[in-house]
């Protein structure tokens, strides 16, 4: 089944500005209103207001230029991303501040709020009924004056996990001063170390998140509760005994029976976060697991996955890898009903949801794994379709062509390789040849192109059977642009597959 992320829902306050912000930075030059509405389907009038109110919000360094010719153009500075400028927004809205009280308190009024966040009292109802329909998706419930969410503790502390990760805030916004970070981070470390476990990239900062939270809610009174079985299924686990060694960072609770479960609930994080030692023997154990009944549904993904890109994807091994590594993250958020996956890319999705490529793997992922069961996420789809991208870019990368560079004379020769190198790297592999030994191109059949400086029509005539770009001695990007399409064209053609399905921008830039 497919679950919506909270952020999801969040993203709606401020869309409009980030479906702008994407698009000119996406554009990265002057682009007229006119095609900012057929881009956005946002009226003329609302573009302009809506600009008009991202510059007064713009940080330093970002400008946007305005001209009645030619539109509008957003410079970014040099370090400046998508990303840190959607960050900014995002702490400029008045709704997630209001949420955010709300997540951090437990209990707030009108007042406080319209304090707080410097809105009205109407303007606060205003905002409190919109912030209902999140909480709702949330699985929890927003009571009424004083202003709270209530519920399962684990949606409630999911609803928060996702909240922060939406807002690319750290989790020292969590008041939580029991906690020594540097010192924990140092004692996770050694603990990893000595029950042999390998980690995630972020991993110690997450988890850092995950006790803040914890500590958090329970300072408040509020305890996670799973069932006595899962205690006792993985009480002695190595996870459950790495997590007891940290009870020190957590905050006591009032009997041994709820402090097991925040023990539990810590140690489900652990298990989320650890990656195999050894990726060749993991990659093994993948495949003779595929063999077997169990993995029959990750066997049909990648089967018709791999039929519909053309290419057999459980070849390669680094997207089983990861693959595997998304459904085993996916099983536990699954089994748990926790979060453990970063939110980081979810202010990408609109622009990647309407993909071909996105919505097949959406599609083959609920018919594939719906005997698991697994929960799949619209973030989990994007995270397993960036996967996807980084195969086809590995063999991108890996590509190359065979070409013989026929030129008049040694300089000419010379130059015009050195100028295929610095345009094309290691896309092209060059043969030089003299015009006078063009028998070569019959008795060598590995070349893919020739490219020359002088061919006559008798000569082109014999030469039929390889494609052929003539360039001139200095080589005008016109000229180069047709070698560039070649290689584009020969790549896809051999791969199976149409551009579009890979590159989520339209027109597609391939890098030479």
């Amino acid at each position: 089944m497919i679950d919506y992320e909270i952020g999801d829902n969040m993203n709606r306050f401020y869309k409009r500005y980030s479906d702008l912000i994407f698009h000119l930075l996406n554009s990265n030059k002057w682009i007229s209103i006119a095609e900012l509405s057929e881009k956005t389907e946002y009226s003329r009038s609302t573009i302009w207001r809506d600009l008009e109110i991202l510059e007064s919000i713009f940080p330093d360094g970002w400008i946007l230029k305005k001209n009645e010719n030619l539109g509008v153009r957003l410079i970014k500075p040099e370090n400046g991303t998508l990303e840190s400028l959607l960050t900014q927004i995002r702490e400029k809205n008045s709704y997630l501040h209001t949420l955010k009280l709300i997540l951090l308190n437990d209990g707030v009024d009108i007042p406080q709020i319209s304090q707080a966040v410097y809105i009205s009292r109407s303007t606060a109802y205003r905002h409190l009924e919109k912030l209902q329909e999140v909480v709702s998706e949330a699985g929890v419930t927003l009571t009424a004056s004083p202003f709270k969410v209530i519920g399962d503790e684990k949606k409630i502390r999911r609803f928060i996990t996702q909240y922060l990760d939406f807002m690319s805030v750290e989790a020292n916004i969590i008041k939580d001063d029991s906690i020594d970070t540097i010192k924990f981070q140092t004692d996770l470390l050694q603990l990893f170390s000595k029950y042999s476990m390998s980690w995630r990239t972020g991993a110690l900062q997450r988890l850092t998140m995950i006790l803040s939270i914890s500590n958090f809610r329970v300072s408040m009174g509020h305890y996670i509760s799973f069932p006595k079985n899962l205690i006792n299924t993985y009480e002695g686990s190595k996870y459950f005994e790495l997590s007891k060694e940290l009870v020190k960072y957590m905050a006591k609770c009032p009997t041994r029976d709820i402090q097991l479960q925040e023990i539990l609930f810590f140690a489900i994080y652990i298990m989320s976060e650890e990656r195999p030692l050894n990726r060749s023997q993991y990659i093994n154990y993948i495949k003779k697991r595929m063999k077997s009944k169990k993995g029959f549904p990750l066997v049909k993904f990648l089967k018709c996955l791999s039929k519909y890109v053309g290419f057999n994807l459980s070849q390669d091994d680094i997207f089983l890898f990861h693959l595997s590594q998304t459904l085993k993250r996916i099983q536990v958020e699954t089994e748990f009903e926790t979060e453990s996956a970063g939110n980081s890319m979810l202010q990408f999705l609109p622009y990647f949801e309407t993909n071909p490529i996105f919505q097949v793997i959406e599609e083959l992922a609920i018919e594939s794994f719906s005997s698991v069961p697994l929960t799949i996420k619209k973030l989990d789809v994007l995270e397993i379709f960036s996967l996807l991208q980084s195969v086809v870019l590995r063999k991108w990368n890996q590509h190359t062509i065979q070409v013989a560079l026929m030129c008049r004379t040694y300089n000419e020769k010379d130059y015009i390789r050195e100028v295929l190198k610095y345009h094309y790297g290691n896309k092209v592999d060059i043969s030089t040849l003299d015009p006078s030994s063009i028998d070569l191109l019959f008795k060598y059949e590995e070349f893919d192109l020739l490219i020359s400086t002088d061919i006559g029509d008798n000569t082109n005539m014999l030469i039929e059977h390889i494609p052929t770009i003539q360039v001139s001695s200095f080589p005008t990007p016109s000229e180069l642009i047709n070698i560039k399409h070649f290689i584009e064209q020969h790549f896809y053609g051999n791969l199976g597959i149409e551009p579009e399905l890979i590159y989520p921008y339209g027109i597609n830039e391939c890098p030479c």
